[in-house]
């Protein structure tokens, strides 16, 4: 994607006088009470606001992205840090704000049952592209209204990121937002846990407590699709609504589900809706790749689209080495071929077509005798929407 990120940065020179769209990092929500089964709480309210804020069309550093930085500066997610530590944490990751808070929680006297517990959110910004400290934003009620609470403090903290948007309080209360406590818990104790085991069982609790939650749905068809249950993937991704901010990337996973149980043209159809959206080399290659199945000339095409976009990256050169040798373009196949080797000695599949071609085989044109096409499981919607950024940025304030 190097070649294609170049492009999109030169053209991103001649707009540099405007102001880019700001990147946004949420961390987990500090958990200020004496009780620990509540540390849940604190990714909860993390999650909607990122969800919240992608939905908003801001650029939101996923978990793993967080989880990787805090790696790196050896920092444990449920901690509090320090202001320092906060700016070096954002500017790891290269973040314009960032989003950190604290809750306490208190159960009424005489009162054992946590559900019944009353909660006190805090929510802060840190602007690091100026270096001071955005206002304080908090929200007060019972734990069972828990997600009440978290669509009004997104409401209000887009209101401080987007100053000029008119966003409708209404719309962050319709029912279909609103989720039932326990199914929340559910759901990010699934986030949270490590086991795949554990994972499915958390995320079906949250889809049986609240069949319309559809996060824990995008999940469980991602641990299906790890065990290789690729109809049954399918079926989980379809519960994503195309408002939803997962929605493009459900579609991408629809797609592998799909070619991965031979339904090549489904998978074509899903990878092309995708890439009208996010045209990422990664969507191009595996669109080029269920059309190869298919045995369409138009997989050269997208090959080389993704091909264009990635010089560097050897799946994409040798995909469309396949595609050209299918369809009797022995000259071309052999150059890329030998591109590859070059770049990579070590290419075994291309120096054994290469072998075949200079036999001219017999059975060059026949899919089956040749080595599968290179699939790409990683959809990186961030990092195109950053890059996209960079071409139509907001109007400077």
């Amino acid at each position: 994607m190097q070649l294609q990120r170049a492009i999109l940065f030169g053209a991103a020179l001649t707009l540099a006088f405007r102001a880019f769209p700001a990147t946004v990092l949420v961390l987990q929500f500090h958990n200020n009470s004496q009780y620990s089964d509540l540390d849940w709480v604190g990714e909860s309210i993390a999650e909607t606001l990122r969800n919240e804020f992608r939905a908003a069309n801001e650029i939101v550093l996923d978990r793993a992205s967080r989880a990787e930085a805090m790696r790196r500066l050896a920092l444990r997610s449920d901690a509090q840090f320090t202001k320092g530590t906060l700016i070096k944490l954002g500017q790891t990751l290269d973040t314009d704000y960032l989003c950190y808070g604290t809750y306490n929680a208190n159960l009424p006297a005489n009162d054992s049952q946590l559900k019944n517990s009353s909660l006190q959110v805090s929510a802060r910004f840190l602007d690091l592209r100026k270096m001071h400290d955005g206002p304080e934003l908090s929200e007060a009620g019972k734990l069972t209204d828990l997600s009440r609470l978290e669509e009004h403090l997104a409401w209000a903290s887009l209101k401080y990121l987007e100053p000029r948007a008119n966003f409708d309080l209404q719309q962050f209360m319709i029912p279909q937002k609103l989720t039932r406590v326990d199914a929340e818990e559910s759901y990010i104790r699934g986030l949270l846990s490590s086991n795949k085991e554990k994972q499915q069982k958390w995320f079906s609790q949250a889809v049986s407590l609240a069949p319309q939650f559809t996060a824990p749905a995008f999940e469980l068809g991602k641990l299906a699709l790890d065990r290789k249950e690729y109809r049954q993937a399918v079926e989980w991704f379809g519960h994503v609504p195309v408002n939803d901010p997962r929605y493009a990337e459900a579609r991408f996973e629809m797609g592998l589900g799909a070619y991965g149980a031979g339904d090549y043209s489904k998978s074509a159809d899903y990878f092309r809706e995708v890439s009208k959206t996010v045209p990422l080399n990664e969507v191009y290659n595996n669109l080029a790749a269920a059309e190869y199945r298919l045995n369409s000339p138009a997989a050269i095409d997208d090959f080389r689209r993704a091909l264009d976009g990635d010089q560097n990256d050897s799946a994409y050169r040798f995909n469309l080495a396949l595609a050209l040798l299918r369809h009797g373009n022995f000259d071309e196949s052999t150059k890329r071929l030998e591109e590859l080797i070059e770049r990579d000695p070590d290419e075994g599949d291309a120096r054994d077509l290469l072998n075949r071609i200079e036999r001219r085989d017999a059975d060059l044109a026949d899919v089956k005798s040749l080595p599968r096409e290179r699939l790409k499981n990683n959809f990186d919607e961030t990092a195109f929407r950053e890059l996209k950024a960079m071409l139509q940025p907001k109007a400077t304030e």
